[in-house]
């Protein structure tokens, strides 16, 4: 195999950061929503490591993570199918690992089953959670929610008022124990991201839920996250608002609705699927982090490549 020369470089340029979009989306991973990798080359927190082909620069693999707080959050590490082999994703690898290493932050990642355990014995030994995923179509999913019964409050994001979106900022840094308003300001201020949310009998926010486009838009997939609410009546209602939105713009729409392992939507949703549990990635961190996710409330997390928070 002769690997082109090639370039190592840090500040993508436009074309770059588009081109390792694509390969994202059509590797079919569906934890990294399309609102999220439109987002990343303009987020603060985001830093990279690229390998470029020297002749026209052209993207040929790449490490991608976000810092904030105490973490360094691995989302995505990728080469292309015909270098893969050829010591470019090591490479790239030592260098996002020397920069992590001098960030001092606590590293994480999420990696499939047969690559876990190697993670585990060398940089990231702790395992924080699991995660699966299961697929079903809109139709099949609202005949889901229709077996729960229950009147609820349901206001979508259009028709909030500045201190609502406050309270749902307030309210998701309840749920997952940190401050994710700039990203969430972003996702509120999109077309491609809808939400609900749920109000109790003193117009308090008790949950909420939200859902964007994953993969290519001929696989007509929509990736439903987060959703934080304490009962399944409660999240058919919310996911019930959502599911309209899928059906506007795709015909015959499939959901992907994400389990977290520990969580509400482990013990009380996912039997509901009737299909056998797949488990897609493992957490894993370089020390033990002050987790603070309210698991009973969790239905399904958001799962951003961007920004941990399950």
């Amino acid at each position: 195999m002769t690997v082109p020369p090639y370039s190592i470089i840090e500040d993508p340029s436009k074309d770059q950061w588009d081109q390792f979009i694509h390969v994202i989306r059509v590797i079919k991973w569906t934890s990294h929503d399309n609102m999220t990798l439109g987002l990343l080359p303009s987020l603060p927190t985001t830093k990279c490591v690229f390998a470029t082909k020297d002749d026209g620069g052209s993207f040929l693999g790449g490490v991608v993570w976000n810092e904030f707080d105490e973490i360094a959050w691995v989302g995505m590490y990728v080469c292309l199918p015909e270098v893969r082999g050829c010591g470019i994703g090591s490479k790239l690898w030592r260098i996002a690992m020397e920069r992590i290493r001098i960030s001092g932050k606590a590293m994480g990642l999420r990696g499939v089953l047969d690559m876990a355990t190697k993670y585990a014995a060398r940089e990231t030994p702790f395992e924080i959670s699991r995660l699966r995923h299961h697929v079903i179509s809109s139709t099949d999913l609202r005949e889901l929610c229709s077996t729960f019964n229950g009147d609820a409050k349901i206001r979508m994001k259009s028709t909030l008022s500045a201190e609502q979106l406050e309270g749902l900022h307030e309210f998701d840094h309840r749920m997952t124990g940190r401050d994710r308003r700039d990203l969430l300001r972003a996702f509120l201020a999109s077309s491609s991201f809808e939400c609900a949310i749920l109000f109790d009998g003193n117009d308090r926010i008790s949950g909420w839920a939200g859902i964007t486009s994953v993969g290519l838009e001929e696989e007509r997939m929509f990736k439903l996250g987060p959703v934080y609410t304490s009962s399944l009546a409660e999240f058919a209602r919310l996911t019930e608002a959502l599911i309209p939105f899928c059906e506007s713009i795709a015909d015959n729409p499939k959901i992907v609705v994400h389990i977290l392992s520990g969580t509400i939507g482990e013990r009380e949703l996912e039997p509901l699927f009737n299909s056998p549990q797949n488990t897609e990635r493992v957490t894993l961190f370089s020390k033990r982090i002050d987790w603070q996710l309210k698991r009973e409330m969790c239905v399904s997390p958001l799962n951003s490549c961007a920004h941990f928070d399950g």
